[in-house]
């Protein structure tokens, strides 16, 4: 006979679910809040469903891949589960989001392989050129949103941008090293001349001046919503600008607060005597582009 124990576990075990009878959208569900990089490597090894799951075309159609936190730099190998991701996808990507590596090569591929790509985001890809990814972009140009972070390889935007996106939405180009002192205006310029349909734009440590400001506002006149923290050259109260800032649905100047923008700013004062050097080199760079 058996022990009062044993039929309590008996009794227990009849009245637990079994998991892998769930609904197959449910599962979705419960694999789409993990990372992805955790979806490739750990949570599709657990079982065939899971696995299965795990390979349908549907689940990666968004691809947002990054280091885990408190991983090392060799506990993954982004790029193999990059080019993993990308091929379950089955030409089904249509946004895809990199994060602290990358590189040309990496870049082609995912592009090669994404006709219907419509959102590009570039966050610390320091090995990705103006050169590869103006020639990727040729693949996609129905893309609506590119959004560059921190990638400063990435340096002459009237070269990505001209003619290899004409459908931009969303724009954004944030640099970490915030140059008080330089002005430039080849961004804006690049801008303002080659996407009229945009309508969020975001530019974070931007040499440009508000008369180029303008020119983007004028260039751009679906424009909604405009950040432009930490482009110090920029007088926000200039009589030119006040027309064009009143039709945004949404605006952040220069001096507004930084607070939670996801990255760490540097800032770097070229009036300081000890940067007059460096000040004269990278005005003469900007002079030559």
């Amino acid at each position: 006979m058996a022990s009062i124990s044993t039929k309590k576990r008996l009794c227990a075990a009849k009245k637990s679910p079994n998991w892998l009878e769930m609904p197959h959208e449910v599962m979705s569900n419960i694999l789409e809040r993990l990372d992805d990089v955790e979806i490739l490597n750990s949570a599709s090894k657990v079982c065939t469903t899971w696995r299965r799951i795990g390979r349908d075309p549907a689940m990666w159609k968004v691809i947002n891949m990054h280091k885990p936190a408190g991983a090392r730099d060799d506990d993954y190998d982004l790029h193999a589960l990059t080019k993993e991701a990308v091929s379950l996808s089955c030409g089904e990507l249509i946004d895809i989001s990199l994060d602290g590596f990358g590189n040309d090569n990496l870049l082609d591929h995912i592009l090669q392989r994404s006709s219907k790509l419509k959102s590009l985001s570039l966050k610390d890809c320091y090995h990705v050129t103006s050169e590869r990814l103006n020639h990727a972009l040729k693949m996609v140009p129905q893309l609506e949103k590119l959004h560059i972070t921190d990638t400063s390889s990435v340096k002459k935007l009237y070269e990505v941008t001209v003619p290899n996106c004409p459908h931009l939405k969303s724009f954004k180009l944030d640099k970490v090293r915030i140059h008080i002192g330089i002005r430039s205006d080849i961004d804006a310029l690049a801008i303002a001349n080659t996407m009229p349909e945009l309508r969020h734009l975001q530019l974070y440590g931007n040499a440009m001046s508000d008369i180029r400001l303008k020119a983007i506002l004028d260039g751009c006149p679906h424009l909604e919503s405009v950040d432009i923290r930490t482009c110090y050259n920029v007088d926000i109260h200039a009589d030119v600008l006040k027309p064009s800032l009143e039709r945004l649905k949404s605006f952040k100047g220069p001096n507004d607060s930084i607070e939670n923008c996801g990255f760490h700013l540097r800032i770097i004062d070229y009036d300081d005597p000890t940067h007059l050097r460096f000040r004269e080199y990278l005005e003469n760079y900007y002079e030559t582009l």
